[in-house]
């Protein structure tokens, strides 16, 4: 950003507040030859979950005299043939404090005043944006708001097992969302389901419970089950070990959680799945306990990362 050459070279670059870090929060009064850097406090806001807070930026004009390096509010006799150019930045433990991953956007704006004029007086406004992509890859995660825990103990919800013909069914809902540590910005989000089980003339799209001590190789040893998401108003259903991909994007349907570790409400994207458990002769089943183990895996967008 450069002082228009039209403008007297003596022009100061004044915050609108010294309080307010909406547009920065800096000095408004002029000075006479103040040779250090500019501390400006600026409010960053997040895209999606506008979550909010401030960061000092600093700044500083070289007038290219004899002290080059002048503070943003100091005027000074210049001698040089350039216009003053200004430089601002962000030192990296600024960019720490930011409390999530995500786009956080601020805009600074600076009223270019002359010396001689009375405070208030503005020849000009400069403005500069500030876009920081931030992905927090340390909290990339799967959140199941139901649960305290990423690996909770849900069973299929089978009804019906004590009916005179052992026809029994199940469902289970689990609450589901994604988080990519990116605000949800990224634009697709893979998830992949699997058993871990090498089961022969298995449907793909069939997950499956075993028998306690056993490898469930046998039907009467087993208990298959689906799992099944909805995109787009219909219902769709996982095959067991392929990656299902989620468009993201601006358009993409977010949800505002907390997460831990996290001290600002973050956006992840909803996934809840449904455990389907299609009709079956419980009487045909081995008795004994049944258990399983479901795998499920995230990668948010590499571009993201």
């Amino acid at each position: 950003m450069g002082v228009d050459e039209t403008v007297d070279r003596g022009n100061v670059l004044l915050c609108k507040s010294d309080v307010d870090p909406k547009f920065g929060a800096c000095a408004t009064k002029a000075v006479w030859s103040a040779r250090d850097r500019t501390e400006i406090a600026l409010l960053f806001t997040e895209a999606r979950s506008h979550a909010q807070i401030a960061l000092k930026v600093f700044g500083f004009r070289n007038n290219f005299s004899e002290f080059p390096e002048q503070a943003l509010h100091s005027a000074v006799h210049s001698t040089g043939e350039r216009a003053p150019a200004v430089t601002v930045w962000i030192e990296s433990g600024e960019l720490r404090k930011l409390p999530s991953g995500g786009i956080w956007k601020a805009t600074l704006k600076l009223n270019q005043q002359n010396w001689h004029q009375s405070p208030g007086q503005a020849l000009a406004e400069s403005t500069v944006e500030f876009t920081l992509r931030v992905t927090d890859t340390k909290n990339i995660q799967i959140f199941l708001p139901e649960h305290n825990t990423t690996t909770p103990t849900v069973d299929l919800g089978l009804i019906g097992q004590v009916s005179r013909d052992g026809r029994t069914t199940g469902r289970r809902n689990i609450d589901m969302c994604l988080y990519d540590g990116f605000g949800a910005h990224s634009s697709r989000f893979d998830v992949t389901i699997k058993d871990g089980l090498t089961v022969p003339q298995r449907a793909p799209e069939n997950f499956s419970v075993v028998r306690d001590g056993t490898s469930g190789q046998s039907p009467r040893e087993r208990i298959d089950y689906r799992v099944t998401y909805v995109h787009n108003g219909q219902r769709k259903t996982f095959i067991n070990g392929e990656t299902v991909s989620l468009p993201g994007g601006n358009n993409a349907e977010v949800r505002s959680v907390y997460l831990p570790n996290i001290p600002v409400p973050v956006m992840c994207k909803p996934m809840p799945l449904t455990l389907e458990t299609p009709e079956f002769n419980a009487k045909e089943k081995a008795a004994g306990s049944y258990t399983g183990r479901l795998k499920i895996i995230f990668s948010p967008s590499a571009q993201s990362l």
